[in-house]
């Protein structure tokens, strides 16, 4: 290895002396070599650079920030990424080209490998595998990319490059605090406990990239909620989460309204499965649960009127609806997003579940401790907090729009920073497995 290091940085000096070369019309095509990975991309920061070859100019400089980039690849580990994925070998071995041609696949390797690497320290890596689904990196994916390549296409220096590298990942306390754990385990070669902080790192990375003026953000292993505005936190929170056979999904959506007074519109599984048969057994339990029983048309139905003996799960045509107030399982206020698993955020007439160290009860919604005290910093204090403590009975529902939109992050970060340290929880989903 020491020996193809030295090959290659002679090789870098004596490329600094080949005159740049102007990339012709024919190379500017995008390149469908299958070693680009960003080959888009790698199109659109040679038409920043005006065409121009970008690491093999006639610059001394341009050997210094090829060499650089090399050590940068080195050090790719200490924050948690694979120096392979960016072309490190092809890197390491390539020799330069003797024609033009040559060198311009071999500069695009050297782009290619840049962009990758840049992506993952700023906007995380792999983050997919983590999330069940993502509304909210597509809205923002065009604005990240021309970030990322307009910086880069300023480079001109090694240091230069170093401080665009720099600049990548998060710079607060609890960032700083899960990369010093990491590379404590790192040294001690700890693979499950760097996969948990390399996971929580990259999370991290992603969800404060975007440098949203509100957000919310939920961890599941510990159970909690945490609202920011502007990386700044502003309040925090026990949440009950899904238990291990209904889980709550991992996903970034949008908090767009609060429901105060919202009724409960059980979901059609769990009414079959448990509202139903206890129904059957005892239609009484209608009336003391505060339900209601509706029809396809959505008017109330008369329990009375129902013949309870001929219906199943299978047949049972009729749905569920619990009347409004502080008895209502999702209390008195509800926060509506925008996700596809039909999950929201809740108040809940069941405090005492916040008491539990365990909180991974529900079917897969998401309680929180401060229901009132969040929608007031969502609604910008103009929430009547007398009229939801009030707890009135048969309320209508009162829709109140947000209005902007208040990104939602539910994560599942089983290594988490608190106070200048990093705390494990429980694998509760076994998603490390």
């Amino acid at each position: 290895m020491a020996v193809r290091r030295i090959i290659f940085l002679i090789v870098l000096v004596l490329c600094s002396f080949i005159p740049g070369i102007a990339l012709s019309q024919s190379y500017i095509k995008p390149y469908q070599s299958p070693k680009l990975l960003y080959p888009d991309l790698v199109t659109k920061f040679y038409q920043l650079n005006h065409q121009e070859v970008f690491w093999f100019t006639s610059a001394v400089t341009s050997s210094e920030i090829r060499m650089h980039f090399l050590q940068v690849l080195d050090s790719a580990v200490l924050s948690g990424l694979d120096k392979n994925k960016y072309h490190y070998s092809e890197i390491v071995k390539s020799a330069v080209p003797v024609d033009s041609s040559g060198v311009a696949s071999l500069d695009r390797i050297f782009t290619d490998a840049l962009i990758a690497y840049s992506k993952d320290l700023y906007q995380g890596e792999n983050v997919l595998r983590w999330i069940n689904n993502d509304e909210v990196s597509g809205k923002y994916s065009g604005a990240d990319n021309d970030y990322l390549l307009r910086n880069m296409a300023r480079i001109r220096y090694a240091a230069e490059l170093d401080a665009f590298v720099s600049s990548l990942e998060p710079k607060d306390a609890s960032y700083a605090s899960l990369k010093r754990e990491y590379h404590k385990q790192l040294a001690a070669n700890k693979t499950a406990l760097i996969n948990q902080l390399v996971a929580s790192m990259n999370l991290y990375r992603w969800v404060h990239h975007f440098n949203f003026e509100k957000f919310i953000v939920v961890n599941i292993p510990s159970a909690t909620l945490r609202y920011y505005e502007k990386d700044s936190l502003k309040l925090q929170m026990k949440v009950v989460v899904g238990k291990p056979a209904t889980r709550s999904p991992r996903f970034s959506t949008w908090c767009y309204q609060v429901v105060l007074y919202p009724y409960w519109n059980v979901p059609r599984d769990i009414g079959l499965k448990e509202l139903l048969p206890r129904f059957k057994r005892s239609p009484a339990s209608i009336e003391t649960m505060n339900m209601q029983i509706l029809g396809s048309n959505g008017k109330i139905i008369d329990p009375h009127s129902i013949n309870w003996a001929k219906y199943n799960r299978h047949n049972f045509p009729y749905s569920f609806r619990q009347c409004t107030g502080c008895e209502n399982s999702l209390g008195v206020i509800k926060f509506n997003l925008t996700d596809p698993f039909s999950v929201y955020l809740h108040d809940t007439n069941f405090k005492l579940a916040f008491l539990k160290k365990s909180r991974y009860l529900s079917h897969g919604c998401i309680r929180v401790e401060k229901p009132i005290e969040m929608a007031n910093y969502l609604l910008n204090n103009k929430l009547d907090s007398s009229y939801v403590k009030a707890c009135l009975k048969n309320q209508q529902p009162d829709f109140i729009n947000i209005n902007k939109p208040v990104p939602v992050f539910v994560l599942y970060s089983t290594a988490e920073a608190r106070n200048d340290s990093v705390v494990f929880y429980k694998d509760i989903y076994h998603l490390f497995k």
